[in-house]
């Protein structure tokens, strides 16, 4: 790590050895392009922190997120990250993931081209989620939410859109079969919203009073609009 860079006298504080490594990973997260291979010999605290800081400043890539990140990830937020299908790849490692944001806050993802199969390889490998947004995944179908259903027992929200809960807005290929799958495998969603998805007909409203009916809490809030 001392070999990884170099520091001027002047910028270390004597007697502060916190300042002199949150300024050690400042200059690795400006000049990651440089070090991206040695990262991945870091300590996961010491990745942690690099996690935070590169995903604050979209700097998470296809390059590098599989350098930085290890097994006991519980939440990555790479919003304004710029990412591919291989990118997303790389967050199969994370097996005690809880909360991911792939919502893009500026645009849809268009460099995500399969977004099914990117889902449901999370889906699989990160059984313990429990916040999801992919709002801006707009190319999703049932698969995606299928996969959710059946592989993740602890979730409790997923968002498809720009808001919380579940909120499915604008997905062509969604269908009956994925509100009904939601319902079936996540009793822990209490909201649910899906708006312009022209394949979500009657019957997913009436499977929803069905098993609203049966399940031990009530729904907090259920609005739809049925083609």
């Amino acid at each position: 790590m001392s070999a990884m860079v170099a520091l001027k006298v002047s910028d270390i504080v004597f007697g502060t050895v916190s300042t002199l490594l949150d300024r050690c990973i400042q200059i690795l997260v400006i000049n990651w392009q440089s070090y991206v291979d040695e990262m991945v010999e870091l300590p996961p605290n010491l990745k942690d922190r690099f996690i935070y800081l590169m995903s604050k400043r979209g700097l998470l890539n296809d390059d590098n997120l599989g350098k930085v990140l290890h097994s006991k990830v519980r939440t990555l937020d790479l919003s304004d990250c710029d990412l591919s299908d291989r990118g997303l790849q790389a967050i199969c490692q994370c097996t005690h993931l809880q909360k991911i944001d792939l919502n893009a806050s500026k645009e849809s993802r268009t460099n995500i081209t399969s977004d099914d199969v990117a889902i449901e390889t999370v889906s699989r490998s990160c059984p313990q989620l429990r916040l999801l947004n992919i709002g801006g995944c707009n190319n999703i179908t049932d698969r995606s939410l299928q996969a959710l259903g059946q592989n993740c027992k602890f979730l409790k929200s997923v968002n498809l859109s720009n808001t919380q809960e579940i909120h499915i807005n604008g997905c062509q290929g969604v269908t009956d079969e994925a509100v009904e799958a939601v319902m079936q495998f996540c009793p822990q969603i209490n909201i649910l919203i899906f708006h312009g998805c022209p394949n979500i007909t009657e019957q997913s409203r009436q499977a929803l009073e069905d098993l609203t009916l049966s399940r031990s809490s009530p729904m907090k809030q259920v609005t739809w609009t049925i083609y």
